[in-house]
């Protein structure tokens, strides 16, 4: 079982950073040769400069320079002595839970721009994992996520993160992992299990389409438009077709990707619970969250709708923002994964097409006409026809108001 080998954890002593410590004392302790490098960043620099910013405020009495020369010399003594204390004091538990639990331990204190700092270090170490809270001493109550944590999150996108905001609690505490078909879907199907199998926890694989777009959209179409181009737009058509085809289509593709998930997950040892979900995806994912009382969401860092320049998926972002428990995003997958066929001995979708239906079917725009199909092969099963034929077609497509 293959989990991570190199882990990076940031610390600062508040609350999200010490159950961050949790979690990475409980991985640590259980995956043989593992490796962890804990850090934080401290900014003296910063603070000299501000200092020396509020030097001409200061009472008149500390303005002579020995005066002067004096609170520079302690400032400076406190601010750098002082502060590597402190980073120190947050390294060390890590290092007792080190000891205690036999895995390898490091520990590095940077002076510097915590973000960049940081960023620099992922760099050179290349982890496998990071492990943050996800707020930090300064959060604030309108907060959604820490700004450091976010930075990362946006720019460290050679790892997986782990965004902690609970206890580390796997049995009885569900993993939810959201599924699109993606391969970095299934990637964050193979995280969750291993994961899950640390603890003897569960997993559910969760996919979510979105029903109420298409329609949103063309009602705001039919009520902007002249009457003439109304007609010319055919509403009630583009409305039946939405039914017809676009809604049952997305529900099946999601249907397929999450039970592919299924079968790759009892591929490494595990059977999954499943379910596919209608909505807007983040909010979903959030609430099945919520209600199942999950340990954790695992979610890939993007999905099928990846776009070159993006730095992260939306919906994976905004789960980061928003959700209540712990959120696991992998990186993107190297290596294709390869999901075990299915016995296909009897396969109900498996009913043919003459010549003429299929040239039929090139009629359908290419964006639907893969969920046409599904509708197409649907009917055809429920009235029992053996052959797919052009007439059946063209009876499907008037059904839709595309005759």
């Amino acid at each position: 079982m293959i989990v991570y080998k190199k882990i990076l954890i940031a610390l600062d002593g508040s609350l999200w950073s010490n159950l961050a410590l949790e979690t990475v004392q409980t991985l640590g302790g259980k995956i043989s040769q593992c490796e962890v490098l804990g850090c934080h960043v401290y900014a003296a620099k910063l603070h000299r400069e501000r200092f020396e910013q509020m030097e001409n405020g200061l009472p008149d009495r500390y303005q002579e320079e020995q005066k002067l020369g004096q609170l520079r010399s302690t400032h400076e003594n406190l601010i750098t002595d002082g502060m590597q204390l402190i980073s120190d004091a947050y390294l060390a538990p890590l290092f007792q839970s080190a000891e205690k639990s036999g895995f390898v331990c490091k520990g590095i204190t940077p002076e510097g721009s915590n973000y960049l700092k940081l960023l620099n270090l992922i760099a050179d170490y290349k982890p496998d994992l990071i492990v943050m809270g996800a707020w930090g001493h300064g959060r604030v109550e309108e907060s959604q996520l820490g700004g450091l944590t976010e930075r990362i999150l946006l720019h460290a996108e050679n790892s997986d993160l782990m965004i902690i905001r609970q206890p580390w609690v796997l049995k009885e505490h569900p993993i939810v992992v959201g599924v699109d078909g993606s391969q970095d879907s299934f990637a964050a199907v193979h995280t969750a299990v291993n994961l899950a199998k640390l603890d003897g926890g569960e997993v559910h694989g969760i996919a979510v389409y979105d029903p109420f777009f298409h329609l949103g959209v063309f009602r705001t179409i039919s009520g902007s438009l002249p009457e003439k181009d109304k007609q010319r737009f055919d509403f009630p058509a583009q409305e039946k077709l939405h039914d017809e085809i676009i809604d049952q289509g997305l529900e099946k593709i999601y249907a397929s990707g999450v039970h592919h998930a299924a079968l790759y997950a009892r591929s490494l040892g595990m059977d999954i619970n499943t379910k596919v979900l209608a909505g807007k995806v983040y909010p979903q994912i959030n609430h099945y969250a919520a209600l199942t009382n999950a340990s954790f969401v695992v979610v890939g860092r993007w999905g099928l709708h990846r776009q070159e320049g993006s730095l992260i998926g939306s919906n994976s972002h905004n789960l980061a923002r928003l959700i209540n428990c712990n959120l696991l995003i992998t990186r993107s997958n190297d290596h294709p994964i390869i999901l075990p066929e299915e016995n296909k001995s009897v396969d109900p979708q498996d009913i043919p097409w003459t010549a003429e239906a299929e040239e039929r079917l090139k009629r359908i725009p290419p964006f639907a006409r893969r969920m046409a199909q599904r509708v197409i092969n649907e009917r055809a099963r429920e009235q029992g026809i053996a052959e797919i034929t052009a007439d059946f077609v063209q009876q499907m497509a008037k059904r839709m108001g595309r005759g």
